[in-house]
């Protein structure tokens, strides 16, 4: 007999990798369920395609019992998973469920992190159903291999095995980097991925005069500041930020470097002291609320991204820089969706072209408009998750049916 589905159900599956951030138990602002990036990917699916039911599904090894509770008309349930870090992440009563859920409804289900344990076992068990995969910047087994040794080399071998049996049960992969595209290619050549990003909250980073922002952040009206937001490390080549940053400083000492989103003694922040003693500008932790301030006051945004082991895509602080109409001078520009990407900065594609490419932006900044109304028609919330639901509707189609 065959069961016609007329439903348009969506079960968002994450694990909780941050959980000194994530409380332990329900809380009155719901955090403890929407915390993160698949809570807050849920919650956008919803607002901006009300038609679709949405679940979001936590696999979390710190918590003692299972939870579920309704927040913005999305069902988030918690299960407790037996976990080691970076290793597996299983739950017999998660797979149970979704066995139930696949059966009664037949949703289309979306894992986050590509290559990961938890999208192993989805893929596994649930390969007639359409799966959707998310990519974040985590590396490819095929990647590691090249680059890891002993325990972590023989784990690679161990992910290469599973993604050639199973690759081929993944309708689409969602991700942020071109870079990452021949890696998905060596377990499932003829698969469909979908560039894209998390999308930036255009409403929260709004652009203000120049002056104003300065005004308002104290910063002097005659110098020129070059901007980094995220963590001093190896990945981003923070090094090579700073060293730049002191090469134009010998030509041009109005040229200051102000970097936000650092802690000391984080051993993430393995170029904080470097940082330091350079004599730029660390500001710690600012809020979101208060970025764009930073952004709005700001000559340009600096990212480097030219390792082979990045695979950031475009970065949500460089979309969120030129949301603020503050050009930007990174080689992860190479992802940008849009048509427009040389109107709206520099793409340097090695260390040395970075300073000139920097120095062109603050002394021509008339050469790059349109910035803020590139990031709105491309990588808004809005026009993220529109977009997206292109592929939602295909996957809804071709649902099994039985």
């Amino acid at each position: 007999m065959t069961n016609t589905i007329n439903n348009k159900k969506i079960v968002l599956i994450c694990h909780n990798y941050e959980p000194e951030h994530t409380p332990k138990k329900p809380d009155a602002e719901k955090r403890f369920y929407t915390y993160g990036f698949g809570g807050n990917m849920g919650k956008n699916i919803k607002h901006y395609n009300p038609d679709y039911e949405v679940e979001v599904w936590r696999l979390d090894g710190y918590v003692d019992k299972y939870y579920e509770g309704t927040h913005l008309d999305i069902k988030f349930r918690i299960f407790p998973s037996i976990y080691k870090k970076n290793v597996f992440d299983f739950s017999y009563k998660f797979i149970r469920e979704l066995k139930k859920e696949v059966k009664k409804n037949d949703p289309v289900l979306i894992v986050l992190h590509t290559h990961y344990w938890l999208a192993y076992q989805v893929l596994f068990f649930f390969k007639n159903s359409k799966i959707i995969t998310t990519h974040h910047g985590d590396w490819s087994p095929y990647f590691r291999l090249k680059t890891t040794k002993g325990l972590r080399k023989l784990k690679a071998r161990l992910d290469i095995f599973f993604e050639k049996h199973i690759f081929k049960n993944i309708d689409y992969i969602f991700t942020s980097e071109m870079n990452q595209l021949p890696y998905f290619k060596k377990s499932n050549p003829n698969f469909k991925y979908f560039i894209w990003s998390t999308g930036v909250n255009v409403d929260s980073i709004v652009p203000i005069p120049k002056a104003d922002a300065r005004k308002m952040l104290g910063w002097d009206m005659n110098k020129k500041y070059i901007l980094y937001v995220g963590k001093l490390y190896k990945y981003k080549q923070a090094d090579d930020l700073v060293r730049t940053w002191q090469a134009i400083k010998k030509e041009r000492p109005e040229v200051e470097l102000i970097i936000i989103g650092n802690t000391p003694n984080d051993p993430w922040e393995e170029f904080y002291d470097m940082a330091k003693e350079s004599g730029a500008t660390l500001l710690g932790r600012v809020l979101n609320k208060e970025l764009y301030k930073y952004y709005s006051a700001s000559d340009v945004y600096v990212l480097f991204a030219l390792r082979d082991d990045y695979f950031g895509g475009t970065g949500i602080a460089t979309l969120e820089s030129l949301a603020c109409n503050t050009p930007v001078v990174s080689y992860s520009m190479r992802n940008y969706i849009g048509d427009n990407v040389h109107e709206l900065g520099e793409l340097p594609d090695t260390v040395e072209k970075h300073k000139d490419a920097i120095l062109k932006v603050i002394d021509h900044p008339e050469n790059y408009k349109n910035m803020r109304e590139s990031v709105i028609k491309y990588y808004s919330y809005e026009a993220t998750y529109r977009r997206v639901r292109t592929v939602f509707e295909e996957l809804f189609v071709a649902r099994r049916k039985n």
